[in-house]
C-alpha cells in the first residue's frame, strides 16, 4: 500500500472531532457500545473467561476496569479479557462487508484508554467510531485466504489507531503506529472455530492487546515496514487487497452504519437458517419425530459449517446442522442452546444428523450484500415445508428493535452486574456524550454480585 493512503487514513483519525460526526453516527455508536458491553458481560460467565478475568486482575495492578470485577488492571489486560469475553457467545456486532467484527476491536480499547486518561464521553465515542472505521475499512479491503479467521487479523489496526489517537499523535505518528501494528496481526486459523477449540475466542483480545502495544513500541523508537499493511493483508494473510476501500468515501460514509446486531448466539452465517426455521414453526408446532430429513441451501461460507456432531459450545455455534436442530427443538438459538447438556441432548443430536447443508451458487453470488438461506423440511408422510429468507434479523434492512436490543442487553448483563447497575449503564450510554469522565460509567461495570 502506498504511504499516501496510510497517511490519508491516519490524518482522518488525527483530525476528526466529535463535532465532525453526523448525528446518526453518534447514535449508532451508542447502540454499538451498549450491545458490545452486554455481550461482553454475558461472555464473562463462561468458566474459562471468568478465569481469565481473575488472572488479569491478579497478574497486573492498574486503573482500568475489568467488567464484573472489583479490582482493576492495566489497559492491555482489560482489552485482552474483554475481547475474549465479547466473542465467546457469538453475539457480538458485526460487519458483513468486512466479513468480521469491528466493534470488539474498537469498543474495548476506547473504553480502557478513556478510563486511564479520564476522557469524557465525546472523546471516547469519537475514538470508538474512528477505531471502528479503520478496522472495518481494512476488513473491507482484504479478501482473506481460505482458512484464515478474521479475528486476529485486521482488528489490530483498529485498536492501534485508538491507542495512537489517545496518545495525541499526529498523522505521521498514527501512520507509523498502523505500520507497526500490521506486523502484529496473527495467523488465526478458521479450523479452531470449526473444531470448537476455544483458543479462537482469544484472538480478538490478543490483537487488541497487540494494537495497544504497537503504540507503545512506536513511542520507544520501533518502526514498521513501509507498505506493511499491504504486505500483511494482501501477500501473507490475504488473497487480494483493494487499497481504494481504505479511503473511498472517507468522512462521508461511516462503516459503523453498515454493521449488524446479532439476536442469536451462533456464527452469523447460520442466522438466515435460524430465521427460516422460526418462520416455518411460527404458529404451527412441529413434532420432531415426524421429520424425515432437513435440507439447508445457503451461500458457500455458510455451507461449509456442516458438522452434524459438534461436541463443544464453540463447534456447535459453527454448525448449521446443530443450530437448525436446536432451533427446531427449543424454539430459539440463544446462549442456553449451546450449553454442554443441551449439546449432548440425544434428541437434538439425532435431529442434527438429519440436516444436510448445500451451497446454492445463486445465493453465493448475492454475498456479502445478502446472506440467504432456504430450509426445507421433509416429513415422514411425504409432506414438505419450505422457507427462504434473504438475510438475517439484525441486518441494516431488518434491524432489531430498541426493545429487542434492550432485552438482549439485560438478559446478558443482569446476572453479572445486577439489574440496577445494568439499568444505570443502559441509561448513561443514552447520554454518553454528556459525561465529563467515562469513569462514571465504568464504576457501574466494576460491580460484582
Amino acid at each position: 500500500m502506498t504511504r499516501e493512503r496510510t497517511i490519508q487514513l491516519a490524518n482522518f483519525v488525527a483530525q476528526t472531532t466529535y463535532n465532525d460526526l453526523p448525528t446518526e453516527v453518534i447514535e449508532r455508536a451508542k447502540w454499538v457500545l451498549r450491545d458490545t458491553i452486554g455481550v461482553t458481560l454475558g461472555g464473562l460467565r463462561e468458566p474459562e473467561v471468568a478465569a481469565l478475568a481473575q488472572h488479569a486482575v491478579d497478574a497486573a495492578t492498574g486503573d482500568v476496569t475489568v467488567f464484573g470485577r472489583a479490582k482493576q488492571t492495566t489497559p492491555q489486560y482489560a482489552v485482552l479479557v474483554h475481547g475474549t469475553a465479547g466473542t465467546t457467545l457469538e453475539m457480538d456486532e458485526g460487519h458483513a462487508f468486512a466479513r468480521g467484527h469491528a466493534a470488539v476491536h474498537s469498543v474495548y480499547p476506547a473504553l480502557a484508554l478513556a478510563e486511564q486518561f479520564g476522557a469524557n464521553g465525546k472523546d471516547t465515542l469519537t475514538a470508538l467510531v474512528l477505531g471502528y472505521e479503520v478496522a472495518a475499512r481494512v476488513g473491507v479491503a482484504t479478501r482473506l485466504r481460505k482458512g484464515v479467521h478474521p479475528f486476529g487479523t485486521w482488528g489490530v489496526l483498529g485498536a492501534a489507531a485508538i491507542a495512537a489517537r489517545f496518545k495525541g499523535l499526529d498523522r505521521q505518528g498514527i501512520a507509523d503506529v498502523l505500520e507497526v501494528a500490521a506486523s502484529y496481526a496473527i495467523t488465526s486459523s478458521y479450523g479452531t472455530a470449526l473444531q470448537g477449540a476455544n483458543v479462537r475466542n482469544t484472538y480478538a483480545g490478543v490483537v487488541n492487546k497487540l494494537g495497544l502495544m504497537a503504540a507503545e513500541m512506536y513511542a520507544l523508537g520501533f518502526r514498521g515496514e513501509r507498505g506493511g499493511i499491504t504486505t500483511t493483508f494482501r501477500d501473507i494473510l490475504g488473497e487480494s487487497f483493494d487499497e481504494n476501500a481504505l479511503t473511498d468515501g472517507l468522512g462521508e460514509r461511516y462503516e459503523i452504519m453498515r454493521g449488524y446486531f446479532k439476536p442469536y448466539s451462533a456464527c452469523r452465517y447460520s442466522h438466515a437458517a435460524v430465521d427460516a426455521v422460526l418462520s416455518l414453526t411460527n404458529g404451527d408446532p412441529i413434532v420432531l419425530d415426524d421429520i424425515k430429513t432437513i435440507r439447508v441451501d445457503t451461500y458457500n461460507i455458510a455451507a461449509g459449517l456442516a458438522d452434524q456432531s459438534p461436541t463443544t459450545p464453540l463447534a456447535a455455534r459453527f454448525s448449521v446442522p446443530y443450530v437448525v436442530a436446536a432451533t427446531l427443538a427449543l424454539g430459539h438459538a440463544g446462549p442456553s442452546a449451546f450449553d454442554l447438556d443441551t449439546i449432548h441432548d440425544e434428541r437434538i443430536r439425532r435431529l442434527a444428523k438429519q440436516v444436510a447443508v448445500n451451497e446454492d451458487k445463486a445465493f453465493t453470488a448475492m454475498t456479502p450484500a445478502k446472506r440467504p438461506a432456504r430450509v426445507t423440511l421433509h416429513f415422514n408422510n411425504g409432506s414438505v415445508r419450505e422457507a427462504t429468507v434473504m438475510g438475517s434479523k439484525g441486518d441494516p434492512d431488518q434491524p432489531m428493535t430498541p426493545d429487542e436490543l434492550r432485552d438482549k442487553f439485560h438478559d446478558l448483563a443482569d446476572p453479572v452486574i445486577g439489574q440496577a447497575n445494568a439499568t444505570t449503564v443502559w441509561e448513561q450510554i443514552a447520554t454518553f456524550d454528556t459525561l465529563d469522565d467515562v469513569r462514571e460509567l465504568m464504576a457501574h461495570l466494576r460491580s460484582n454480585i
